[in-house]
């Protein structure tokens, strides 16, 4: 995008340490819900299904590079 006077101005980014904080929250976040997700169907159905076990697992750490890759 370019000012009035010509130039363009530079793009902001994050801090290196601000994005690894962020992505580590994000990841927390996504286990967190999957982990409470495992649990209410335990509570509710009496049951745990084991098919999610690795789900509940995997998905943070995709969630969160995919965050990542959003500023990279």
């Amino acid at each position: 995008m370019e000012t009035p006077s010509g130039k363009e101005s530079p793009v902001k980014r994050m801090s290196p340490r601000m994005l690894n904080v962020l992505t580590a929250l994000i990841g927390l976040a996504t286990l967190a819900l999957g982990v409470g997700w495992l649990i209410y169907t335990w509570i509710v159905h009496l049951e745990i299904p084991y098919f999610a076990i690795p789900l509940v697992l995997t998905v943070p750490v995709i969630v969160a590079v995919a965050f990542r890759n959003c500023w990279d």
